[in-house]
């Protein structure tokens, strides 16, 4: 049985709907993005951060958000992932083999990286972030990365809970200010939070709070 459900509303029209909850254990395919699937993949950024906004950190979201809508560039430089359903793009991540070069990444030389995971809102909660960014560690395993490494901001409260329960852990030491990232005259003190995920070869996790 397809993981995926229709739904009929009324009038008789099939529509596509959410994942359905029984399959939600079963893995969601990943893949890499395809040239012309850029448009697409940037479409998701808007809506993914609208459900931040009007928490007084629109000074970061609005530069953030110009820099996620440029995939073009993310694509000539790193692996730009997407998670499909129904045959429409609903998630996307971009893997670095090495975080340094994303450009003003602060994280050691020899870390793997990701950064611009976004889930369309109305397929949230069904673990398609889960598995973009199971998908990045699995990639650093494939390149030999010892270390998988993010910057988030607070603000991101869905993308935080998600990094603590794949295993990443805190590495203050790597916080930035996100205003140095970002620069606003309405920036406040708001802190880039450095998460790390520490794997090995075999498969196996050196965070023991990793499922």
């Amino acid at each position: 049985m397809d993981r995926f459900v229709t739904r009929e509303p009324e009038g008789g029209v099939r529509t596509s709907s959410r994942p359905d909850p029984a399959h939600a254990d079963e893995p969601i395919p990943t893949r890499p993005a395809q040239a012309r699937e850029l448009r697409e993949i940037a479409a998701l950024f808007a809506p993914a951060l609208e459900p931040y906004r009007g928490s007084g950190s629109d000074w970061i979201l609005d530069p953030y958000l110009a820099e996620l809508v440029d995939v073009n560039r993310r694509f000539a430089e790193s692996e730009v992932l997407v998670a499909e359903h129904g045959g429409r793009i609903v998630g996307t991540i971009a893997f670095y083999a090495d975080v340094r070069v994303e450009g003003w990444s602060n994280l050691p030389a020899g870390w793997a990286g990701f950064r611009a995971l976004a889930v369309a809102p109305r397929m949230r909660r069904v673990g398609i972030g889960k598995a973009l960014v199971q998908r990045c560690i699995e990639r650093t395993r494939d390149v030999g990365a010892e270390t998988l490494g993010i910057h988030t901001i607070s603000v991101l409260t869905d993308a935080v809970r998600l990094y603590e329960r794949l295993g990443f852990v805190r590495c203050p030491e790597f916080d930035l200010r996100a205003a140095d990232i970002f620069p606003s005259e309405h920036a406040d003190e708001m802190v880039a939070l450095a998460f790390r995920r520490d794997v090995e070869c075999d498969g196996r996790s050196t965070n023991e709070r990793y499922p």
